[in-house]
């Protein structure tokens, strides 16, 4: 039987947008979306954020314009052959760049988004490579360091979105030692096709951090229960998702059949706030919900609380 591991795992650094993950080096032009000091491909710490390599991009054609601008009104300026005429064309030379300025400065939001949509189209396929290689780093580290390699799986998993990646997270997950103060995620990890450790996992998340559990979580349990029920603790993870889901009427309303089959197994503080939810709201208890709560708070409580009315 494997023992599984005491780790500390770092929080995770949540982004509004994936692509803030990532980093590029100036001086190679290669991408990385993990924490590194130093690119990978050339050795020199020279890596700033895609933010920043478009607002420098935007900085130098600003510039660039400026100084054209500039050159055009100087030569005018030098050229003009009388007074009024060399008068005329500094005015006008320092009007349009005044306008220039004014322009520039109003849109230079917008031209620094379009500037980094731009540039992460044109270096798709270096994008590509560079998060390859931080995938492979991650085959070196789990070597030394289980938790770091999940913390890289966890980076490279918020810009690439396939099932091998999600269950290597899974896995490592599965041979730590879960607890309720660490930064889990679960919507993240959840796959296409039924996966006994993804369920695990699944069912040890319910008892820690029920509030994570969500109607895609369920919905995946709910797809899968035949499945789960030939796992050796299939009952348990089953009761614990369903448990967790009674947090919500909305769950309830969604998932009566599943919360159904498994009301009697679940703890009491879980029952009792199902039962008290189908007594404020009857409409959300569907395909024989209430009535089926309804006989196993006879069989198992009834008396309990007949006592303390009494």
């Amino acid at each position: 039987m494997s023992t599984k591991l005491v780790v500390s795992i770092r929080p995770f650094h949540r982004t509004t947008y994936a692509y803030e993950k990532l980093q590029v080096c100036t001086r190679c032009g290669q991408y990385t979306c993990l924490w590194e000091d130093e690119c990978t491909a050339c050795g020199r710490g020279t890596l700033i954020s895609v933010q920043a390599k478009a607002t420098s991009r935007v900085k130098r054609r600003i510039a660039r314009d400026l100084f054209i601008t500039l050159m055009f009104g100087a030569a005018a300026t030098y050229f003009g052959e009388t007074i009024d005429q060399t008068m005329a064309a500094a005015s006008v030379s320092l009007l349009l760049l005044a306008l220039l300025i004014f322009m520039q400065n109003r849109s230079f939001e917008v031209e620094q988004q379009r500037e980094l949509k731009r540039m992460l189209q044109q270096d798709e396929e270096l994008i590509r490579q560079g998060i390859n290689r931080n995938w492979a780093l991650v085959a070196e580290a789990r070597k030394q360091d289980e938790a770091l390699a999940y913390e890289m799986l966890r980076e490279i998993g918020s810009l690439v979105y396939n099932d091998r990646i999600r269950l290597q997270q899974v896995a490592l997950l599965q041979s730590f030692v879960l607890r309720s103060d660490m930064d889990l995620q679960l919507k993240p990890l959840l796959l296409r096709s039924f996966e006994r450790l993804l369920a695990e996992y699944i069912g040890e998340i319910a008892r820690l951090k029920p509030e994570l559990i969500r109607e895609d979580t369920i919905r995946y349990i709910a797809t899968y229960e035949v499945n789960i029920l030939q796992l050796h603790n299939g009952i348990q993870i089953l009761t614990a998702v369903a448990a967790a889901a009674v947090r919500k009427s909305k769950y309830i309303e969604l998932f009566p059949s599943l919360i159904t089959r498994y009301a009697r197994f679940m703890p009491k503080d879980r029952f009792m706030r199902l039962y008290h939810t189908i007594e404020r709201y009857p409409s959300k208890a569907r395909g024989g919900l209430a009535e089926s709560v309804g006989r196993v708070y006879n069989e198992k409580y009834r008396d309990q609380y007949a006592d303390v009315l009494s």
